[in-house]
């Protein structure tokens, strides 16, 4: 008998990535595109004409331009950028570090088709000073036809969770921050210290508290805040929690007929999706079973015994994030 495959929770990943195990949704992280001779890569999904502005898929034109945005913002912040010019069809509003007169290089952009009424960017996860530009491209040149400078800002996060938690117990973790459409609260081990390698997470536009389950693996780890931007991911806090292993207990017979029915009683933390199984003496993957039960059920079930003589184990199997763990083994023989 085949069991269904692991559960992952969430993600795994910033899949957030971040983002489980699979950030995640995906997960977590973003480059800045890299601009060739022609245009900058990215979307090309078509916009309506702003009011007042045309939108130009003829022939490239030459004129004036203006932006509109806020001279400041929070690291990782979705900003809204005005903004008047030509509209070509390659025509795009980016965003540089300041001083940069290269017409490459952008951190973030949107072509001006796409951008109507205004630009959308996410500003960088890096405090500092940069540019926004409107960017003419007839073409074969490009040429800055507008700029208007914006500073951004460091931004903070906290984290209000447990110590302490058993395998694959779920708990909540009150969070503040910026709360970018893309940031997430996540679960490592603890020595990890770069934005990855989540075990799961959570995004933070489901609002907090945020909802996680701890691995099923003892030891010690961080719950983290992650925030995701044009330049990267980037933690802003982190919170220490340490994990145990739950308990568990198997009764059963010494020995059983072949192809009989085994009574099992046992105790255990009775998460979502773990089970009791049957397999070869010795066997540590948690897959490959003969007979299993889910413990969702009763607390005393069956497993149906092999048509094989010899000695197998019954197991207690922790469903959990990062994956499954053995927490209860007791070895049975068929005859």
């Amino acid at each position: 008998m085949v069991r269904k495959t692991l559960l992952l929770a969430g993600c795994a990943a910033f899949a957030l990535a971040l983002a489980g195990c699979g950030k995640k949704e995906e997960a977590p992280a973003a480059t800045p595109p890299v601009a060739d001779a022609s245009a900058p890569s990215g979307p090309n999904a078509a916009g309506a004409p702003a009011a007042g502005q045309g939108q130009n898929t003829g022939t490239p034109i030459d004129g004036p331009a203006t932006l509109k945005a806020p001279a400041t913002a929070g690291a990782g912040a979705a900003i809204e950028v005005g903004w008047t010019g030509p509209g070509n069809s390659k025509d795009y509003i980016d965003l540089v570090p300041r001083g940069n007169t290269a017409t490459s290089g952008e951190i973030t952009y949107a072509y001006t088709h796409d951008a109507m009424p205004v630009a959308k960017l996410t500003v960088p996860t890096t405090p500092g000073d940069y540019d926004i530009r409107y960017v003419l491209d007839n073409g074969s040149t490009r040429t800055i036809k507008a700029t208007a400078p914006i500073t951004v800002a460091a931004v903070a996060a906290s984290l209000t969770g447990p110590a302490k938690a058993e395998g694959a117990e779920p708990f909540t973790v009150t969070w503040t921050g910026p709360a970018g459409d893309k940031d997430y609260i996540d679960i490592v081990p603890s020595t990890v210290t770069t934005p990855d390698s989540e075990v799961t997470y959570a995004w933070t536009r489901d609002g907090s508290p945020a909802k996680l389950t701890a691995p099923g693996k003892a030891g010690a780890y961080l719950v983290r805040y992650v925030q995701e931007g044009p330049t990267g991911r980037k933690i802003l806090s982190t919170s220490p929690l340490q994990v145990s292993q739950p308990a568990a207990t198997l009764k059963a017979p010494d020995s059983a007929a072949k192809g009989s029915k085994i009574k099992v009683e046992w105790t255990g933390p009775k998460r979502k999706n773990d089970y009791v199984d049957l397999v070869k003496k010795g066997q540590s993957e948690t897959s490959g079973e003969l007979s299993y039960f889910y413990t969702d059920r009763a607390s005393t079930n069956e497993l149906n015994a092999p048509n094989d003589a010899g000695q197998y184990d019954i197991r207690y199997v922790l469903e959990a994030p990062g994956g499954r763990v053995v927490l209860a083994t007791r070895t049975i023989s068929v005859r």
